[in-house]
């Protein structure tokens, strides 16, 4: 059953996970949807759109179905004994009316995690013709089944255009609605008054605790850095304990040969290196990676105040993404219109206007400061979206080298450089 799945192309997935597979008729199938999406898609949208709304059930459904199967495989079950026990539960599950909605919540716009929990639970407690499912293997993984769903819905949004239409519209209608209620307007002239006094000067404070009241601009002391591509050494750069460590929790890769490691690393220095504001203009989007203190948040500051110095017109934003995380709102425009870690507040709506009309420089400082790694990829693929949705936007994000890897950043014509040392 599940095997075939595979096979079907999206045109027709609609129909066969929601009628045939699922054994529902067409009226079922539509009100199997709106539960899906019960608190995520209005009704009314989802009344407009049935067709897209029923395909991206659809899809979803079946991604989890081939992910709780991987699963099982990977547990060392035979696929015939997971024909026989498991398929018919799994299909029985996810049409529980409990299950639906959990399922359908990895297309919240904020959606950071699916509840993996409440999903073990109920099937736990969930019967099959008066029967208990069949039981799990102990080392069953839910966590890892809800991470790659929701990865994979994510990416069914984004490469599904009508799809990421439907969801827009609803995030622009939030937005509409958010406005009307406290705007804090669209002030740019108060704005660059705001970044002087926030990055014009060094923070003595947080290297002397004294009564010093020495100023000092960061102009006067920003050296520019340097920096090469980033290649995958930078990932082996770690001592032995601390790269074991890593490994044991999934974090890295196996290590690389001695002899291919040698490779990547003569390759990497062999490069010639680069001013940094050169090789960043150079790129609509690039990765600044470097060690603690090597000054990627000055770098970015320093980019900003040039904005302010009117050395250039392109209107920079400097988000930090240790607030955003701890934020709780519904991406980076809300963040800047009540975020009370954004360092300013601009109106959403009128902000994403201006991010489709003009051209910006929009900078996430500190993606290794998110510590959690399911909130780090949610924040990863915050950033991916928003470059998507504003291709006017130059993107850059900063990073310690410990935290990234090459295949997190896959944003289109992106460029992974490194402070050169």
């Amino acid at each position: 059953m599940l095997e075939s799945l595979a096979l079907i192309g999206a045109a027709e997935l609609g129909k066969v996970v929601l009628e045939k597979t699922l054994e529902l008729g067409r009226t079922a199938a539509e009100d199997y949807v709106k539960d899906f999406f019960k608190g995520c898609l209005k009704g009314g949208m989802l009344a407009a759109k049935p067709e897209i709304a029923r395909k991206a059930t659809a899809a979803a459904v079946q991604a989890f179905l081939l992910l709780a199967v991987d699963e099982l495989e990977d547990q060392d079950i035979a696929k015939a004994t997971i024909r026989d026990r498991y398929d018919q539960a799994l299909v029985q599950f996810v049409k529980d009316e409990a299950v639906k909605p959990i399922l359908g919540s990895a297309f919240e716009k904020d959606c950071r995690v699916i509840d993996v929990a409440a999903l073990a639970s109920l099937w736990q407690r969930s019967t099959f013709k008066g029967q208990p499912f069949p039981t799990l293997p102990d080392r069953f993984d839910w966590q890892h089944v809800g991470n790659e769903y929701l990865r994979k819905v994510r990416r069914l949004v984004r490469e599904t255009p009508e799809l990421k239409s439907l969801l827009e519209t609803e995030l622009l209608e939030d937005i509409a609605r958010n406005t009307a209620q406290v705007s804090p307007g669209f002030d740019v002239a108060k704005y660059r008054n705001s970044l002087q006094t926030s990055y014009g000067y060094l923070k003595l404070y947080t290297l002397d605790s004294t009564d010093r009241v020495d100023a000092i601009k960061l102009w006067q002391v920003f050296i520019e850095q340097t920096v090469r591509e980033a290649l995958p050494p930078m990932r082996y750069e770690l001592p032995l304990d601390l790269k074991r460590q890593l490994q044991e929790q999934g974090q890295l890769e196996a290590d690389l040969s001695i002899e291919a490691l040698e490779h990547y690393r003569r390759e990497y220095f062999q490069q010639s290196s680069r001013k940094a504001f050169e090789a960043i203009a150079a790129s609509p989007r690039a990765v600044i990676l470097g060690d603690p203190g090597a000054g990627k948040s000055s770098l970015l500051q320093y980019l900003a105040l040039e904005w302010v110095e009117g050395k250039t017109e392109t209107l920079p934003l400097l988000i930090e993404l240790r607030e955003y995380a701890i934020a709780q709102v519904n991406g980076f425009l809300e963040f800047l219109h009540r975020g009370q870690g954004a360092d300013w507040q601009f109106d959403q709506q009128q902000l994403h206007q201006y991010l489709l009309e003009h051209p910006t420089l929009v900078m996430f400082d500190g993606l290794d400061e998110v510590f959690d790694r399911a909130t780090q990829s949610a924040v990863i693929d915050d950033i991916i979206r928003f470059a998507q949705q504003y291709p006017q936007a130059k993107i850059l994000v900063t990073s310690r080298v410990i935290a990234t890897t090459r295949n997190a950043f896959n944003m289109q014509s992106s460029n992974i450089l490194r402070f050169s040392r």
